[in-house]
């Protein structure tokens, strides 16, 4: 199972270093998580893209159209609340995370407990790879524990 923060996530839209490593991991059929904030942090970087004149208006429209059709079906994504929330406090204190980076780190650790913790999941042991395109973000989550995806680095 696969968790996406948005650094790496927009590299399914955009043709980016590591994007056929993304694309790889869609087209292998596991379970591919994100969580709600996703949403805005992809809208906000095609937008930059068109904005910075390196997307034209047919890209975006059919950039938009592909993500917004994984969100709906391509993807599980994690709702943010108090629940998925709960650790964020400690892992800000304890690391330099933006607020961003650490929500997404909590929802990561919310699935992780959560499946460990289901009698649903077959293979309890399987770990949730943490895919991240962020250096900084990817050592924090490699320190407190997930195996890291970072689909610039896959050969």
């Amino acid at each position: 199972m696969l968790y996406l923060d948005a650094s790496a996530l927009i590299k399914r839209y955009l043709n980016e270093k590591g994007s056929v490593n993304v694309a790889a991991r869609f087209e292998s059929g596991e379970k591919i998580f994100t969580s709600m904030i996703s949403f805005g942090e992809v809208h906000a970087a095609i937008a930059r893209k068109f904005r910075l004149r390196e997307l034209e208006a047919i890209e975006i429209t059919r950039i938009r159209e592909t993500f917004e059709r994984d969100w709906l079906s391509g993807l599980s994504v994690l709702d943010l609340d108090l629940r998925t929330m709960s650790v964020l406090p400690r892992l800000v204190e304890r690391y330099p995370l933006k607020s961003g980076d650490a929500i997404h780190l909590c929802a990561a650790f919310w699935l992780k407990d959560s499946i460990q913790h289901s009698v649903a999941h077959d293979h309890p042991d399987d770990p949730i790879e943490f895919g991240v395109s962020d250096r900084r973000l990817g050592e924090i989550a490699a320190e407190c524990g997930f195996q890291i995806f970072d689909p610039e680095d896959q050969v």
